[in-house]
């Protein structure tokens, strides 16, 4: 294993190799949500839309939290990824781990997990990590991974983790498995095709949790 020197949050191809981690952009898991299909439903398109809109328009200009409250937020809301007592959204939530020696944490942006008590994330599922705008240094697939690693240990069940990392308007959808790191290609939220598919894989997401992962 490859000698950790420096911060491993900030860099996906560090994290990569220091966990000796294989980046793969196919592999059966991450297939079953990009190839998922559905239809929306009228009460969401118009609003979608208006959404999709102001994303096109404002998005490249929007900080983090702008981004959460103008879009993201909406795009949950179509989805419908709430269910009582097993699966809940929670936004900047810091995880951390002791791993070979060193400390690391890392905030994630937005994580969906099995709640705890009120409202506290105990098994976590899937994770994203936005670009921040302002912080040109950050690399956000690397937190994003960071979280995921974090997380597959502690559910500690051989179950695989998801993730997707935002760019501005661009989307990418990630699963690890044991070592095994998975990625999609980028998903343009601006362009309505893209956009549905989207909401597409994250309801599918809802659906091999509950099935599957609960």
């Amino acid at each position: 294993m490859g000698k950790i020197d420096k911060p491993l949050k900030y860099d996906a191809n560090h994290i990569i190799g220091t966990y000796e981690l294989k980046r793969n952009t196919k592999c059966e898991i991450l297939d079953v949500l990009l190839h998922s299909k559905g239809k929306l439903e009228d009460k969401y398109v118009d609003y979608i839309e208006e959404h999709r809109v102001s994303l096109e328009k404002k998005g490249d200009y929007w900080n983090e939290e702008e981004l959460k409250m103008n879009f993201l937020a909406h795009i949950f809301y179509c989805v419908e990824f709430y269910e009582e007592d097993k699966i809940d959204i929670f936004y900047e939530r810091t995880m951390s781990w002791e791993k070979n020696g060193v400390k690391e944490k890392v905030v994630c942006d937005c994580l969906i997990a099995k709640p705890f008590g009120v409202y506290e994330p105990q098994i976590p599922y899937f994770f994203l990590q936005e670009f921040k705008k302002q912080k040109q240094n950050e690399d956000a697939e690397g937190q994003m991974l960071l979280a995921m690693l974090i997380a597959q240990q502690m559910n500690n069940n051989r179950n695989p983790v998801y993730g997707s990392y935002l760019q501005g308007k661009n989307w990418v959808f990630t699963t690890i498995h044991d070592k095994n790191y998975c990625v999609s290609r980028q998903y343009d939220a601006t362009l309505t095709n893209d956009l549905y598919q989207i909401i597409f894989i994250l309801r599918k997401l809802k659906q091999v949790i509950l099935e599957d992962l609960i």
